[in-house]
């Protein structure tokens, strides 16, 4: 369990939320290259995740209205960078999705929920990027 610091603000960790900008993708099912820039997408947050750039990355599971969106967690040495990182996503380019960027602070962080399945993941190198861990919470 992790508790942060609310006087230590980073100033490299930045949340970015992207929306579908066509609702039906999800009611209806994608176009073709909606479906292509979806998997383009996933493909580049993976790397990002290789590289030690995403911190953390979810979606709602809202499907039919303005609920739906997801969110990737980043870490960016600027502002820019970080809004760099965001646009350069191929579903954002594509126009598939549409994205907000916003400096963010991590405030509590627990355990990776055992309900949230995972796969295996191969990395094929270090990260380009220090992971340092968040400040142990009192008695964690």
């Amino acid at each position: 369990m992790y508790v942060a610091d609310p006087g230590q603000v980073p100033s490299t960790v930045f949340m970015y939320t992207l929306h579908p900008t066509r609702l039906a993708m999800l009611t209806e099912g994608p176009t073709d290259a909606e479906r292509a820039a979806a998997a383009e997408h996933w493909t580049y947050s993976q790397k990002l995740l290789e590289d030690g750039v995403i911190v953390f990355g979810g979606r709602t599971l809202e499907r039919t209205s303005a609920g739906s969106f997801a969110i990737a967690v980043i870490r960016a040495d600027s502002e820019q960078e970080a809004r760099q990182i965001m646009e350069a996503d191929p579903a954002v380019k594509a126009g598939v999705f549409r994205a907000r960027l916003f400096p963010f602070q991590p405030m509590l962080m627990g355990d990776w929920p055992s309900e949230a399945v995972t796969v295996p993941v191969r990395l094929d190198k270090p990260s380009s990027q220090p992971r340092a861990a968040p400040p142990k919470a009192p008695g964690g």
